[in-house]
């Protein structure tokens, strides 16, 4: 077992591992009728409350914890329809386990009905899972080390429908640690499509070694399926204004595209900001205004940067070239000789998580070879789609993939 380690675990070790819909389906079951046990009293002395509520209108909060308590109950609700619609829906891997610096690939068989239109989503990740904080305050959090995603081959099944994957997965990521302490790396591959009614999502974590195995009977990779292709160019288009000139492409991407990241951060600098005049009003030391008005105000000042910041590019046989941008005024430009072109790099930089999502935003630079470094394309917001602006630039670029 000592050079097979995924077999000692027993979610693992038969290759049909099942997702943690049914923990969470039981997690929410749970959670719904202790917080209701708790809160119920709130409705037991409901004119007790209601007569102190006319004197302390704060005091109304109270009423928010039973109103909190029917809607963990709705999802509780809600979890037992998907599941028992859908039930287990085991993924089985291949190759098994998911192979560092060959394939990483599985198939799911459900009993959705097949319609020849559907669409399934994969995502495949590689996390940190660590410990942060420290006491009472000690949580658990994750962090995405690197992330792909795509459209699943979808087929009719023995049951009903057969969604499967297969990604092609750089040799030098971390494997799948099988000790967890508190800090540890796992990877996980999620499947969902919209339906009508329920939606279809499974999360699986999933053995990933160094092994270098490729798929036996997965033949196309997700990379190539038409629809992942095909939400890569939407995507591109969507932020970059692109056209061909002589012997090469020319790109701009404006700005105030993709702006979830800059208002974000605006909205938590200023925040952040205000603390600090707050504080200084309210008598507090001089070195906590100072600070959080200082951190918070660098922090609202990239905001504005990142929302109004615009980036013109050129690739052609004879180099690149780049100009930024800000608020439509010239700030920076640079360009490198095609024969002092080292390389085209993929940088993976702030990520943004709602709900099970988390989307990570990509740069591609054009590096030379005194170590200069050339922005190229900028928001994008899938692997796909860095990908395939790589692809195109190094077809002119002559650069080998």
């Amino acid at each position: 077992m000592d050079n097979k380690p995924w077999l000692t675990e027993k979610k693992w070790a038969e290759n049909r591992i099942v997702s943690g819909v049914k923990l969470q389906h039981y997690f929410l079951w749970g959670f719904a009728i202790v917080w209701i046990a708790l809160t119920s009293p709130i409705l037991f002395d409901f004119d007790e409350i209601w007569s102190k509520t006319q004197r302390e209108p704060v005091t109304a909060i109270a009423f928010l914890f039973p109103v909190v308590g029917v809607g963990l109950l709705i999802a509780a609700f809600r979890s037992t329809q998907n599941w028992l619609k859908f039930g287990r829906t085991p993924l089985v891997l291949d190759p098994f386990p998911g192979a560092l610096g060959g394939h990483v690939g599985g198939a799911i068989e459900t009993a959705i009905p097949f319609d020849s239109n559907m669409i399934g989503k994969v995502t495949l990740q590689c996390l940190h899972s660590y410990v942060s904080g420290s006491g009472k305050n000690r949580s658990r959090k994750e962090s995405v080390k690197w992330q792909t995603d795509g459209a699943c081959h979808v087929q009719r099944g023995s049951q009903g429908t057969h969604f499967s994957f297969r990604f092609d997965v750089p040799g030098d990521l971390p494997i799948s640690d099988v000790q967890k302490g508190s800090s540890y790396h796992l990877w996980r591959a999620t499947v969902n499509t919209e339906l009508d009614g329920p939606d279809f999502s499974r999360s699986y974590e999933i053995p990933v070694f160094k092994t270098g195995e490729t798929s036996v009977a997965l033949l196309e990779g997700t990379e190539d399926h038409h629809a992942t292709v095909d939400a890569a160019m939407a995507g591109v288009e969507s932020i970059a204004n692109i056209k061909t000139i002589p012997g090469g492409l020319q790109a701009y991407f404006p700005a105030f595209q993709r702006p979830g990241m800059g208002i974000f951060t605006l909205i938590f600098g200023l925040v952040f900001a205000g603390a600090g005049i707050g504080g200084g009003y309210g008598g507090a030391p001089l070195i906590f205004p100072v600070v959080f008005t200082l951190v918070g105000g660098l922090i609202a000042l990239f905001g504005i940067y990142y929302l109004g910041k615009s980036l013109f590019i050129s690739v052609t046989n004879e180099g690149v070239k780049s100009r930024r941008f800000l608020f439509g005024y010239p700030i920076s430009s640079k360009q490198i000789a095609v024969s002092q072109i080292a390389k085209l790099d993929i940088k993976e930089g702030a990520t943004m998580s709602s709900g099970s999502k988390t989307t990570v935003f990509y740069q591609l630079v054009a590096e030379s070879t005194d170590g200069m470094k050339l922005p190229l394309a900028e928001r994008l917001t899938s692997r796909p789609e860095v990908e395939l602006l790589k692809e195109s630039f190094e077809t002119y670029l002559r650069i080998p993939g």
